[in-house]
């Protein structure tokens, strides 16, 4: 019998646990409803750390009892109506906090761990997985607000389950923008929570939405990404790829809405294009080709102008967020390169006003500042690197001449200076070194002929020479562009070209040579680098050649109006790139020359002209009997050269016939599509049918209503 009852009891343990839903496993536990009790005035004084900041001590004075109310009351509330003051206190207190000038980071950072040890962040937690919709919004709105480090750690110890339930109710608005606000806190925790976040449908979510129009969802989604490219590593990455993340942030990157979330899409796109691995598949996406010309039409200190009126913003990034971006300055993608540049450049902006810009120093980002002055090739990225270095008060190094194999025994004095080795500036002169025989200088020269005798002196010296050969231009030697080839295998194999170039040695002989005229003739020392070459070299010889002519041409050009059309025209090239369409989209409307001869070609080779007509698409068509406005050409180039075209609305209004040019007309008699941002993935399918090679003038292509067959141009 006793062994009857304990079974008995095992086997109701075992079901009451299997029972137990989220609601009974999210409950506060006890230990930290008690461990934060702080409602005895006598432990008041104690909650400010002595060694904090004497401001940041008189602003947590003044917050902390009301907030220890508020928490309190949170947690006793009677009813919805008392529960939701209680929270829109807590939140009002928070929000003010992350606003204020300097000393908002501390002082937010410390009421969010309050609000964790009294028990407010569990109580957030039961309130998105319980309450009604209302509450929920309002919870996770606040949720959204203290995510920091170690708030994150929590939620992704007990209620990651709690915010991947709320992601798959996608199709709830006012869910979208608090929900969003807490995956993009959340992808920069670990790389195992990304994992996760990805694999249960976080990152499903997040790219769900990149579709969507407001602009705060927008925003958290191309921080989200962001924060998952930088944070989540090279087998994430791998992921966001495999679910096609770098085309869904084309139309991040493409909308002119909202600088704010073109900044961070680029930083997601550039970040996924510095993994070698899915480089490929990230420059196929076509988004990557948008970073530097966005990146060059803003002024970073206007910029961080707007970031600190905001209080989203206002405080700038945290050293290890900056850190992240160390990586981006030092890679080989002037895309990399450019978007760091300028987050950096608005950080130094805010962080200057914050006198903290020491942590640039820090960071070790002063360095890498100053070698893109010196190297750069791009004069965008240098100027935005050289405006970092005067903020935080460094020393502007002067541009090096790229063209070091040119160089005179003068130009090899000014690069010594500048590295710091003036002491052997006269020993060098001496010996009358140019550009030539220092790219070819041993060791043994160094120290036997030069008089450079401490070793250690002598591996500095080195370590500045190979960075020297690594961003030195051959272009005046190298005919094959042997050092774009070994900068594609690792940036920093083109420190051999010289090398390789003065042995007489180019692409095209390269297959031929052994690993030990690499090592005996050309120097190159380290094994393993000798093996990736050589491996590479083979595979060159292998690969087969693949000729694009002149004639191929893409499935489809999508022409559209940017004032009012450029977010529809972005969307419609990422569903038809998914559906495995290839698509033209020009990226800037320029005015005249080679690029309009360009245009008209791409129209004339494309199969299909899809014609996005947005609000007052054609407004500048009427009026216009020269065909100078581009929409007009397109369409006229369309029409003559007999395409399938197919009008794609969207809040459109059809104008008169007669107040159009007589040569654009008949593009009125195209059945119109009409898009609907509620049933995207259906409209999408009814352009397809259009597109799958049946004219958009024949009714039985896809108008389901024969709207084509009426006098005017109809919809479906």
């Amino acid at each position: 019998m006793p062994m009857v009852l304990t079974l008995l009891v095992s086997l109701y343990k075992l079901c009451r646990f299997f029972a137990m839903s989220g609601a009974e496993r999210l409950e506060v536990p006890e230990c930290v409803n008690q461990a934060g009790s702080w409602a005895g005035s006598s432990r008041d004084h104690r909650e400010v750390s002595p060694g904090v900041n004497t401001d940041v001590r008189a602003a947590l004075d003044r917050i902390l009892p009301t907030l220890h109310r508020a928490i309190a009351h949170a947690k006793q509330a009677a009813s919805p109506a008392e529960l939701s003051r209680a929270i829109a206190e807590v939140f009002q207190l928070v929000e003010e906090a992350w606003g204020m000038p300097t000393l908002g980071r501390d002082v937010a950072k410390v009421l969010c761990d309050v609000i964790r040890l009294e028990g407010g962040l569990d109580l957030l937690l039961n309130l998105l997985y319980t309450a009604e919709l209302e509450t929920k919004c309002q919870a996770g709105k606040l949720l959204e607000q203290i995510l920091v480090a170690e708030n994150r750690d929590r939620i992704a110890r007990i209620g990651l389950g709690v915010i991947l339930n709320l992601a798959k109710e996608r199709d709830v608005p006012q869910l979208a923008q608090s929900v969003s606000g807490i995956l993009e806190h959340m992808f920069k925790h670990t790389e195992e929570t990304c994992f996760q976040l990805i694999s249960d449908g976080g990152l499903d979510a997040i790219l769900y939405w990149c579709r969507w129009t407001d602009p705060v969802v927008l925003r958290h989604c191309a921080m989200a990404l962001a924060n998952c490219a930088m944070y989540g590593g090279q087998a994430n990455q791998r992921l966001m790829i495999e679910k096609r993340t770098a085309e869904w942030l084309f139309p991040l990157v493409f909308s002119r809405d909202d600088e704010l979330i073109r900044l961070h899409a680029c930083l997601a796109i550039a970040v996924l294009a510095t993994n070698k691995e899915i480089e490929k598949e990230v420059e196929r996406s076509g988004t990557l080709a948008l970073v530097e010309p966005f990146i060059a039409s803003l002024d970073p200190e206007q910029f961080a102008s707007e970031m600190l009126g905001s209080s989203d913003n206002s405080q700038g990034r945290t050293a290890d967020d900056l850190q992240r971006l160390v990586p981006l300055l030092d890679s080989s993608r002037l895309e990399a390169q450019c978007i760091a540049a300028f987050y950096l450049c608005t950080e130094a902006a805010i962080k200057t006003r914050q006198k903290k810009t020491k942590i640039f120093s820090e960071i070790g980002a002063t360095q890498s500042l100053k070698r893109i002055v010196c190297y750069s090739t791009s004069s965008t990225i240098s100027s935005l690197a050289k405006k970092v270095l005067r903020m935080i008060g460094e020393e502007v190094p002067r541009r090096i001449l790229p063209t070091v194999p040119n160089w005179k025994p003068c130009e090899v004095q000014k690069w010594l200076q500048q590295i710091g080795f003036n002491s052997y500036c006269q020993r060098f002169l001496d010996h009358q070194v140019d550009g030539d025989i220092l790219l070819r200088l041993t060791e043994q020269e160094l120290q036997e002929d030069l008089g450079m005798d401490s070793s250690i002196t002598r591996k500095r010296f080195f370590r500045e020479l190979r960075e020297l050969k690594t961003f030195a231009n051959y272009s005046t030697c190298d005919h094959s562009n042997l050092a774009d080839w070994l900068g594609s295998i690792d940036p920093k194999f083109r420190q051999y070209t010289y090398n390789l170039l003065t042995c007489g040695i180019n692409r095209n002989f390269l297959h031929r040579v052994t690993e030990q005229q690499l090592q005996e003739d050309c120097h190159i020392n380290t094994g393993f680098h000798r093996v990736r070459i050589l491996t590479a070299a083979r595979e060159m010889l292998h690969s087969p050649i693949t000729l694009q002519t002149a004639s191929d041409g893409t499935d489809v050009f999508i022409s559209y109006r940017r004032s009012t059309g450029s977010q529809l025209a972005s969307l419609l090239k990422v569903h038809l790139q998914l559906h495995g369409f290839s698509v033209f989209i020009d990226v800037e409307k320029l005015e005249a020359g080679k690029f309009e001869d360009k245009l008209t070609q791409s129209v004339m080779s494309a199969r299909n002209f899809v014609l996005v007509l947005s609000p007052n698409a054609l407004d500048k068509c009427m009026g216009d009997p020269e065909c100078k406005d581009w929409v007009h050409k397109e369409i006229v180039t369309a029409l003559n050269s007999g395409k399938n075209i197919v009008p794609v609305t969207d809040h459109f209004e059809w104008p008169d016939p007669e107040t159009l040019p007589k040569d654009m007309r008949a593009v009125l008699k195209f059945n119109g599509i009409k898009w609907s941002h509620e049933y995207q993935e259906a409209t999408i399918d009814k352009i397809i049918r259009f597109l799958q090679g049946r004219s958009s003038r024949d009714s039985s292509a896809g108008s389901e209503n024969g709207l084509d067959c009426l006098s005017s141009v109809g919809q479906t």
